[in-house]
């Protein structure tokens, strides 16, 4: 029996994005994939059954989106088979020059531009993108909502996660963790509220572990207001790793941090590591979005507002009730959520529409 072909387009360095390397994992045998993606330098993830079409990422920023579409364009034009877009700017020329190719096209997140005139300008680009397409994968009801295209196809097409550890959690000690980008978190907010929870509490035995970095010296400025506080011995900073590099992490740590500014962009944008805390049992921290409040309960977490003061008052909150807390239920929370289900249960539906 022949099988299905898919051409899944995406600017991230393979490895990136969680999301389209988690579909790639989950639908190779059931389709010969290949995936476009961008040579950003860093290291290649290999993986059996995909075959890579990596784009040169030389050049200023128009002469590498050039060179992107082109590159696309060619492939898409020759590919006999489904095609799924990771939304990107200007994406929609694939669509008007070669409009007898059916496709899909992915949104996983709106602008989150700190500044408002940008944002709209951002997102009426996206709007715009989207009507040229056949289907409209949105990552969750809010976003569907706010691309306000009622003419168009949409599917939700949810975020998810693979369970990272599976070692049993114990909390007579806290051990936070936090994972992702520093760009525009304000993720200095939590480092003040557990330095004030060490200096409440200066008995317990208490670590914060950050995977991650920014694009504006925020690394080096949070590893300075650790040490100002006189935390540094407790808070480690591990800088960027990639994501087959976490489960050590996953494995010490029994509590996520998933802050995100409570902002009208970040609102409906579910954290990829909310997902991927409360699937390994890690008890979550989590701002009060629309989105966290959506997975978050009292059973495998605690909702905050994004302050330093609610992030102290959140620890103390785990620490008293710590012998009550059973990683069994964490897990089984959101267990629909794992990758395995989305894509059979929601990405392959949609993969039959076009």
């Amino acid at each position: 029996m022949k099988r299905k072909r898919l051409l899944i387009i995406d600017k991230h360095h393979f490895g990136t994005l969680t999301d389209s390397y988690k579909w790639c994992e989950y639908l190779r045998n059931d389709y010969d994939i290949t995936m476009l993606c961008f040579d950003t330098g860093k290291e290649k993830i290999p993986m059996d059954g995909i075959k890579f079409k990596y784009v040169n990422y030389s050049g200023n920023f128009a002469i590498r989106g050039i060179r992107f579409l082109l590159l696309a364009l060619w492939c898409t034009l020759f590919f006999n088979g489904k095609i799924m877009v990771v939304y990107f700017e200007n994406c929609q020329w694939l669509k008007r020059l070669l409009p007898f190719k059916k496709m899909i096209v992915d949104i996983r997140t709106l602008s989150v531009s700190t500044k408002a005139n940008q944002r709209e300008k951002q997102d009426s680009q996206l709007r715009n993108a989207c009507r040229y397409f056949n289907i409209i994968t949105a990552i969750s009801e809010g976003v569907k909502e706010k691309l306000n295209l009622p003419n168009k196809h949409i599917e939700i097409l949810p975020l998810g996660s693979d369970v990272i550890s599976k070692k049993q959690k114990d909390f007579s000690s806290l051990k936070l963790l936090y994972v992702g980008t520093f760009a525009g978190r304000d993720l200095h907010k939590t480092i003040e509220g557990f330095a004030q929870f060490c200096k409440d509490n200066p008995d317990v035995n208490i670590s914060y572990d950050i995977i991650g970095d920014g694009f504006n010296n925020e690394l080096q400025e949070y590893k300075s207001l650790a040490l100002a506080l006189n935390v540094e011995h407790k808070v480690t900073f591990h800088g960027r790793l990639p994501y087959n590099q976490l489960t050590p992490y996953f494995d010490k740590c029994n509590i996520g941090v998933s802050f995100v500014p409570i902002t009208d962009y970040f609102e409906h944008q579910p954290p990829t590591k909310t997902f991927e805390y409360i699937l390994s049992g890690l008890y979550t921290i989590a701002t009060t979005t629309t989105a966290n409040k959506e997975l978050v309960t009292n059973q495998n977490g605690v909702l905050i507002k994004d302050n330093a003061l609610e992030f102290t008052n959140a620890i103390t909150q785990i620490w008293n009730k710590r012998e009550t807390i059973n990683e069994i239920l964490i897990r089984e929370s959101i267990k629909d959520y794992s990758w395995g289900n989305i894509v059979s249960n929601k990405l392959n539906k949609i993969l039959t529409l076009i």
